[in-house]
């Protein structure tokens, strides 16, 4: 159909950039993943507009939420053709942040959004969401698939949303820290999803290619920056079912110059330089860029994916409960009454 002075009229919104059929097909390519996640506390609800949970058990509960994005990290993905990681690294990334106030992640929720929906590509992230979610427990019970050509052109974007519960009583908030306290280091497995927009300039400008390999990654650069974020649920439950914990921290943006402080109730932290085991990326990174090391401690994590504050008595005895749970755990520091700053020793 053309007006009367030549212009094509748009007859469809797939025309217009939006296929509706696309993004039915991958609702349906991905639904068997997500109600694979759905335990008792799940309430059906056929055609809902919501998901419904069902709590139960608790006499005083408190809710604790956050929302994330993997960031450019879709990117590194996009470049390769593998997507499915980033469904683990946003639940994942997600659910720490849930675990770090005391509470234990319950429910997940994804946003994937596009300029061209591509069905399989979608489909892989949310089963590697919803395998993600089995893992810890979560129920994956909603989200969205959003195709905007106008918007997004061809970029992806990767968001998450998670909800947890816990007693109060059971919230850690960094009041019961006290100087003296023994930080304790969960290895990360790598950049996790912070630090990207730097990690990916510093190859592109040294020339590295994602197919190019590094002394001591014994893997190719792109599989070691598609290395999923770790998560620590089920580490820290079996830690706090032993050990009063008295702080915790997400190591993400920012390092543990600005995600420490946070745990530790006004005071700050002493933590000795060369106490945990540094992943190869880093001194990759730090190399090829030739980055100042100050800048690598706010930009990245340098292999401390989460930290834990306990006393002091039971610092060794933490550790060897993380080590039995199959975590890599170090003793990296004290409590110090410096107002709220991170030194290194």
């Amino acid at each position: 159909m053309r007006f009367a002075g030549g212009e094509v009229a748009v007859g469809s919104y797939e025309e217009a950039g939006v296929s509706i059929d696309a993004g039915n097909r991958a609702a349906a390519l991905m639904r068997a993943a997500v109600e694979s996640t759905h335990g008792p506390g799940v309430v059906p609800l056929p055609g809902g507009f919501a998901g419904l949970y069902r709590l139960s058990g608790y006499r005083e509960p408190v809710l604790a939420s956050t929302v994330d994005g993997v960031g450019t990290k879709v990117l590194v993905a996009d470049e390769l053709g593998r997507y499915t990681s980033l469904g683990a690294d946003i639940v994942n990334h997600c659910a720490n942040d849930v675990l770090a106030t005391g509470a234990r992640p319950l429910i997940f929720l994804d946003y994937v959004a596009s300029g061209r929906l591509i069905p399989e590509v979608v489909a892989g992230i949310v089963s590697g969401a919803a395998e993600a979610c089995r893992e810890l427990g979560v129920a994956l019970v909603g989200g969205e698939t959003a195709e905007m050509p106008d918007l997004y052109g061809s970029a992806l974007d990767v968001v998450g949303a998670c909800l947890g519960v816990c007693e109060r009583g059971e919230l850690v908030t960094g009041e019961l820290v006290r100087a003296g306290d023994a930080v304790l280091g969960l290895a990360s497995s790598g950049l996790h999803t912070n630090g990207y927009t730097l990690a990916r300039r510093v190859l592109a400008d040294a020339g590295v290619g994602y197919g190019d390999t590094w002394r001591g990654l014994g893997r190719t650069v792109g599989e070691e920056y598609l290395e999923p974020h770790r998560a620590y649920v089920r580490q820290i439950e079996a830690l706090r079912r032993e050990v009063e914990v008295r702080g915790m921290a997400h190591v993400t943006g920012g390092g543990l110059v600005e995600n420490l402080p946070r745990a530790l109730g006004g005071l700050g932290a002493r933590l000795r330089a060369g106490s945990w085991e540094e992943p190869p990326v880093f001194a990759m990174i730090r190399e090829l860029g030739g980055i100042p090391e100050d800048e690598m401690r706010r930009v990245f994590n340098l292999g401390v994916g989460f930290c834990v504050v306990v006393g002091a008595a039971e610092a060794g005895r933490a550790l060897k409960i993380l080590h039995g749970t199959g975590c890599k755990a170090w003793h990296i520091g004290e409590v110090v009454e410096n107002g709220g700053t991170v030194e290194f020793a």
